[in-house]
Parts: C-alpha cells; structure tokens; sequence
C-alpha cells in the first residue's frame, strides 16, 4: 500500500496553520505535518544513539534527544489544550445568543414605558447601541461586558427588576458571559504559549536534520541516500 505525506514546498511556501520551516539552510524539505515532523526527529535520535561516531561540534545526540521530547510533548499538550476550544467557544455563542434575545424584550419593556417614539433615546442607558441597522449590545466582547453592566443598573432604575427579562436574569447572564470570555481567552492564551514552545523546540531540530543531512552526505560520499534512509529521512527530505 502506497503511504502520502505532505512535504513543504520550495521557497518556504506552508499551508495555514503549519510550521514555517526557516531555521537552517536547507535546499531540501521536512515534512510539513508536525506528527509527521516527530516521527522523522525519533527515528534520527534513535539511529544517531545507536551511532555515536556521527557527531556535530555544537550539539550531542543527548541534549538533541531532550529537544524531540521537548517537541513531543509540547505537541501534545498543544492538541489537548486546543481540543476544549470548540466547546469554550460554542458556549460563549450560546451564551450571547441569549443575551440578543433578551435585548429584543427589553427593548419592548422601554418602548411600552417611553413610547415607539422616545424609546430610542432611553437605550443608551441600557448598553444597547445600533449596529448594522438593529439595536443590540455591541457585539466587541470587551464592550458587551461593560454593556451588560449598564443594563443590569437601568433595568433596576426603571422598574423592570421583576420582568422575565428582569435583574435576575441580567445578573445571570453576566456571571455566564463572563465565565464563558475567560474560559475561551484562557485557551487561546494558552494555546498560543503551547504553539509558541512547540515552534521553538521545531526550529532547532530542524537546524540539527539539516546538519545531520550534510554530515552524512560528507561522510558516506557513495551511498549518502541509502545512509540518509536508514537514518529515517525519505527521499523528499534530502
């Protein structure tokens, strides 16, 4: 069965979301995929242990071996963070898929207060701006927060407390606003730190493959592919 894996292309070229290759001064490509990237760095640490006369002057197959772990689990830990993002996320849209429907209510509680024709005016105390043609509170997360708080205070002010759309609800919609915003800048906080790591580790590996590369062409001058190979690199990487 015939196995595909996807290569970078020439001139630095990566699809969106992978990691750039710009370390070294290779003319040919690592695997673009990092899965793919960590099994290709494994396979060299275990042939260059196994091949100690191999050696580079500035850095030893122990300390390359601490960067694939390093890159392994920072890999890792990268995917299993990442992986609560859709949830976080999808509970924050929840959460102000609620929160819109709720503006539309209140809107009607000042509109039967103040009239069709003055209620306009009033919506400003409750947060709520136009956007797009329809009044809301605005949709930037930062600004809908202090929004929220603003609505809370007016719909007590104007006697709107015990609505169904009353200062219960609006205390409870800011705890879970709230709860859902840090939970999902949390994770990409932390996602981002966990890429940035993983990037790191990648960069130096791909400096120490390049080296490895050449020394073994240098030394096995005759038969550097059939070495290179069994080294774990396939022909794309060289």
């Amino acid at each position: 069965m015939k196995i595909n894996k996807q290569f970078s292309p020439a001139k630095n070229e990566t699809p969106t979301g992978e990691t750039p290759i710009t370390q070294g001064n290779s003319t040919g490509n690592m695997p673009i995929k990092d899965a793919d990237f960590l099994t290709l760095a494994e396979a060299v640490n275990t042939k260059w242990k196994a091949t100690p006369e191999i050696k580079l002057l500035w850095i030893d197959q122990p300390t390359y071996a601490t960067l694939v772990v390093d890159f392994d689990t920072n890999f890792t830990d990268r995917l299993a963070v990442g992986s609560n993002r859709p949830t976080q996320t999808q509970a924050l849209a929840q959460t102000n898929l609620q929160i819109d429907d709720a503006v539309k209510e209140v809107r009607v509680y000042i509109q039967k207060k103040y009239k069709k024709a003055n209620a306009t005016a009033q919506f400003s105390r409750f947060g709520i701006v136009q956007e797009n043609k329809t009044y809301i509170l605005p949709r930037d997360n930062d600004k809908r927060k202090k929004a929220l708080v603003l609505m809370k205070d007016a719909i007590a002010t104007d006697g709107f407390g015990s609505e169904e759309f009353g200062t219960i609800f609006w205390k409870n919609s800011i705890t879970a606003f709230n709860d859902a915003l840090k939970n999902t800048t949390d994770t990409a906080k932390k996602v981002s730190n966990k890429v940035s790591a993983k990037d790191n580790n990648r960069g130096k590996i791909h400096k120490v493959l390049i080296a490895l590369t050449k020394l073994i062409e240098a030394n096995y001058p005759d038969t550097y592919k059939q070495v290179l190979r069994e080294w774990g690199f396939i022909k794309q990487n060289y």
